[in-house]
C-alpha cells in the first residue's frame, strides 16, 4: 500500500527537525560545545525517522537519518575528480625546506640579490594528519559525492560511508551557497577510538587493527555504511575550491583570498578545521612552528608525521603553479622517522622481472611508526658492504618517509663472536645461474631469461593495467602457471586453453572463460601498451608512448635501435640510457624469438591506421612531427568538465597527436582547454593572454 502524501504541517515539521538536529550535531561533533541533551536529541531523531518512514518523499540528502542506513553496496564506482588531488613533495630537514623556499622565490621572480636577505612570504602551517584524503563535492550547499583520493585523478565513490562521519556537514551552513564547492580533507580515527575498537574486536575474537590509519582506510571501503558509522571516524577539512565567478552574499563569509581565509570559510560553512594551524609571517616562523610541534604532537589524540607548509596568498599560489606531481607552493616537512633495534635473523634475496637481485634483511618483528615490521630491503651489494652486515647482528631499523622500512646502521659492538660476514650469493637463488654485475652498475643480475623469477615478473608486468590489462591474470594464477611449467614466456599465455585453465586451483569454468576473453581482448591493445608490456629496461609508460609515436612498429624500432643510438635519442625525452637498453634488448635472440611468437599469437606489434595517422610523419627517423602529429611542441592545460571527453580521454588524444599536457598554466602554455565550471586555471590563462579553447576547438586542432 502506498503511503499518503505528507501534509504541509508534516513537511514543515520535518524541515524544522532537520535544522535542529543538524545544528545540534555540528555543535557536538565540530564545536565540542553541546547545545542539546542526548535524550532530547534521541527523541527528535526518532520523530524525524518516523515522519520520513511514513512519508519517504520528506527525506532529503541533508537529513540526519541519512548518516546511518541504506543497504550495503555491491562495490564502489570509480569517479573522476572535478579538481585533481595532487600529492605533496616532502622535505626531511630544515635545509630541504630552505631549498624549497628558494625555488619558490625563484618561480615567483622574487629571488634576492647576492648577499641580500630572503624576502618574507606569509605562509600557513598545518599539522600533517596521518589519515586518508577525501574529496567532498557539494552542489547548492548539499553533499552529493564523496570519493577517495585514488590516483589523484580518479577515486572510489564512498558517499554513503562518508555521510556517517558526523563532522562532515551534509548541508553547508550558508544562506546562499555556491552552485558547487569542492572540499579536501583528511578522514581519521582518533587514538582513543582506535584503542576502544581494538578492545571490542579482541572481545569478539576478531583480528586487531594494526594502526589507526589502516583501520580508517579499511573502514572507508566497507560496503555496509552501518559498519562505518560504528567505527566513529572524524574529519578535518583543509582545502577549498570555489567557482571562479562566485561572490558571497550577505551574511555568508566572503570569498577567500588566502589559505588562512579558506580555513575560516570552511569553519563558517560547518566543517571541522584542525585548531593547531597557524599563520606564519616568515620562513623563520615556519621553522619555529615545526620545532614546537615535534614534541607537542605526541600529546595529540591522533597521529601526525610532520607539518604542511602552504603559501598563504592564493594568487601567488596560482602564479607558482604545479609540477607534474605536486604544487610548487606547498611542501610536507616531515619529522625524523622513528627508529627501533632488532636482531637480524637471515639475509634473503629477491629476483625482480629484470633479473636484478635485491638483498632483503629479515629480522625479529618490531613495532615501528604504527605497524609491525620484520623485513627491509638492503638495495644492492654496495649497500650491503657499506653496512658491513654479519649473521646475528643487532640492527637499527626505521621507516623512510614513515612508509618503507630500511636498515639505518649496525650496532657492531653487539655482534656475536665469530659471526660470518654476509654477502650476495654468486648464483641466482631461483635458478642457480651465475650472477652478473656489469662495470659501473650498482645492480647484480641474473641474466638467464628462463629464470622462474624473471618469468613471473615479466608475466605480471605484461598483464598489468598499464600494459595489456588482462583482467583475471593475478599473481596466484601466474605462480601456478610457472610452477607447473605451463608457460615459459609471455607468448605462452596465448597458447593456454579453456579446459586447462578451468582445472587450475581457484579457477573453474567461469573464471577460465573470463580469462580467455581478456586474453583475446588484449591483442587489440595499442602499440604503445604492447611496447611497455615487453618490460624493456628503462622504458616506462611515458617513454613507450613517445617511442611508439616515433616508431610505429616493432620492426621500425628494432631497425632504429640497430642503426645507432642517435635515431632513438632524436625522440624528445629519450636519452642515451634508453637507447642503449633498446639496442641490447632487440639484439638478444630470445627477445627476437618472443616477438615472432607474439606475432604468431595475433599481435600486430605495430600501430593501427588511426594511431599512424596521429603519429608524426617523420617518426621513423625519430622526427619531430608533421601533418600526422599536429600538436607536436604544444603544451595544453585542461580545466573544467568537457561535454563528451573525460580529462583522461582528452589527455590521451593530445598526447597521441604529439602534444603535452601540463597541470599548471604559464606563459609557455599553448592552449587552455576549458569546460563547464572551469576554475582558477581559466582566470590565469586570461590574465596571461593564453589562448582558450572549448572541446570543439580542441577537436578541430586534432583533426587531420
Amino acid at each position: 500500500m502506498v503511503p499518503p502524501p505528507a501534509a504541509a504541517e508534516q513537511a514543515t515539521r520535518a524541515a524544522e527537525l532537520r535544522r535542529l538536529l543538524n545544528r545540534a550535531a555540528h555543535a557536538y561533533y565540530v564545536l565540542d560545545a553541546p547545545v542539546m541533551e542526548d535524550p532530547v536529541y534521541d527523541r527528535l531523531y526518532r520523530e524525524l525517522l518516523e515522519l520520513e518512514t511514513a512519508h519517504p518523499e520528506l527525506q532529503t540528502a541533508d537529513s540526519p537519518t541519512r548518516r546511518v542506513g541504506g543497504a550495503p553496496a555491491d562495490g564502489f564506482t570509480s569517479v573522476e575528480h572535478r579538481i585533481g588531488l595532487l600529492s605533496l613533495d616532502n622535505a626531511f630537514s630544515l635545509e630541504e625546506l630552505e631549498a624549497w623556499y628558494g625555488r619558490l622565490l625563484k618561480v615567483l621572480d622574487r629571488s634576492p640579490e647576492p648577499g641580500a636577505p630572503l624576502p618574507e612570504l606569509a605562509m600557513v602551517g598545518e599539522l600533517k594528519i596521518d589519515g586518508n584524503a577525501l574529496a567532498l563535492s557539494y552542489e547548492h550547499g548539499v553533499l552529493v559525492r564523496a570519493a577517495t583520493r585514488g590516483d589523484g585523478e580518479r577515486g572510489e565513490e564512498i558517499t554513503a560511508n562518508v555521510r556517517t562521519i558526523q563532522s562532515v556537514p551534509l548541508r553547508l551552513q550558508l544562506e546562499q551557497p555556491p552552485a558547487w564547492v569542492e572540499v579536501r580533507g583528511e578522514a581519521l580515527i582518533s587514538e582513543p577510538t582506535f584503542a576502544a575498537l581494538n578492545v571490542e574486536r579482541a572481545a569478539r575474537g576478531e583480528a586487531l587493527f594494526a594502526n589507526p590509519r589502516n583501520a580508517c582506510a579499511g573502514t572507508l571501503r566497507q560496503l555496509d555504511p552501518k559498519v562505518v558509522a560504528a567505527r566513529r571516524l572524524d574529519f578535518f577539512a583543509y582545502t577549498l575550491h570555489l567557482p571562479g565567478d562566485w561572490q558571497a552574499g550577505t551574511p555568508d563569509p566572503p570569498r577567500p583570498s588566502t589559505q588562512w581565509d579558506s580555513l575560516q570559510w570552511l569553519q563558517a560553512a560547518g566543517f571541522k578545521v584542525n585548531p593547531n594551524a597557524a599563520l606564519l609571517p616568515s620562513l623563520a616562523a615556519v621553522e619555529a612552528f615545526f620545532a614546537r610541534w615535534e614534541e607537542g604532537r605526541k600529546a595529540l589524540p591522533y597521529a601526525t608525521d610532520g607539518v604542511v607548509v602552504k603559501l598563504n596568498d592564493l594568487r601567488l599560489q596560482a602564479d607558482a603553479g604545479f609540477t607534474q606531481k605536486a604544487p610548487r607552493w606547498a611542501i610536507a616537512l616531515k619529522y625524523a622517522a622513528e627508529e627501533a633495534p632488532s636482531r637480524l635473523l637471515r639475509l634473503a634475496c629477491q629476483v625482480g622481472r629484470t633479473g636484478v637481485v635485491t638483498p632483503v634483511a629479515e629480522f625479529e618483528p618490531v613495532p615501528l611508526a604504527g605497524t609491525t615490521v620484520s623485513r627491509a630491503t638492503l638495495h644492492n651489494a654496495d649497500r650491503l658492504a657499506e653496512l658491513d652486515l654479519h649473521a646475528g647482528d643487532t640492527i637499527v631499523v626505521r621507516k623512510a618517509g614513515e612508509i618503507i622500512p630500511e636498515v639505518v646502521r649496525v650496532l657492531s659492538e653487539l655482534r656475536p663472536a665469530g659471526a660470518a660476514r654476509l654477502e650476495l650469493p654468486h648464483t641466482c637463488p631461483e635458478c642457480g645461474s651465475e650472477l652478473v654485475r656489469e662495470q659501473g652498475e650498482a645492480a647484480t643480475r641474473c641474466v638467464n631469461s628462463s629464470c622462474p623469477a624473471i618469468l613471473r615478473g615479466a608475466l605480471r608486468h605484461w598483464v598489468s593495467k598499464g600494459a595489456l590489462d588482462v583482467d583475471g591474470a593475478g599473481s596466484k594464477l601466474i605462480e601456478q602457471l610457472v610452477e607447473k611449467g605451463l608457460v615459459g614466456s609471455i607468448a605462452d599465455l596465448y597458447r593456454l586453453d579453456r579446459a586447462l585453465l578451468a582445472s587450475l586451483e581457484r579457477m573453474g569454468e567461469k573464471s577460465a572463460d573470463n580469462l580467455m576473453a581478456a586474453l583475446a581482448a588484449s591483442r587489440a591493445q595499442p602499440w604503445h601498451r604492447q611496447l611497455y608490456g615487453l618490460g624493456i629496461h628503462h622504458v616506462g609508460e611515458v617513454n613507450a608512448k613517445a617511442l611508439a609515436r616515433a616508431f610505429p612498429s616493432a620492426a621500425e624500432l628494432a631497425a632504429a635501435a640497430s642503426a645507432g643510438p642517435e635515431r632513438i635519442t632524436a625522440v624528445f625525452g629519450i636519452g642515451g640510457e634508453i637507447a642503449q637498453s633498446l639496442q641490447q634488448w632487440f639484439a638478444t635472440p630470445a627477445n627476437q624469438e618472443l616477438l615472432r611468437e607474439l606475432a604468431q599469437a595475433g599481435f600486430s606489434l605495430a600501430a593501427d591506421e588511426a594511431e599512424r595517422a596521429a603519429a608524426a610523419t617523420g617518426a621513423g627517423s625519430g622526427g619531430a612531427g608533421g601533418n600526422g602529429a599536429p600538436l607536436v611542441g604544444q603544451t595544453f592545460v585542461l580545466t573544467g568538465t568537457l561535454p563528451s571527453l573525460s580529462r583522461r580521454q582528452a589527455q590521451e588524444r593530445i598526447e597521441a597527436a604529439g602534444g603535452k599536457v601540463s597541470s599548471s598554466v604559464s606563459r609557455k602554455t599553448s592552449y587552455v582547454v576549458a569546460g563547464e565550471e572551469a576554475g582558477s586555471k581559466l582566470t590565469k590563462a586570461e590574465s596571461l593572454g593564453v589562448a582558450v579553447l572549448d572541446e570543439a576547438g580542441l577537436l578541430a586542432l586534432l583533426a587531420p
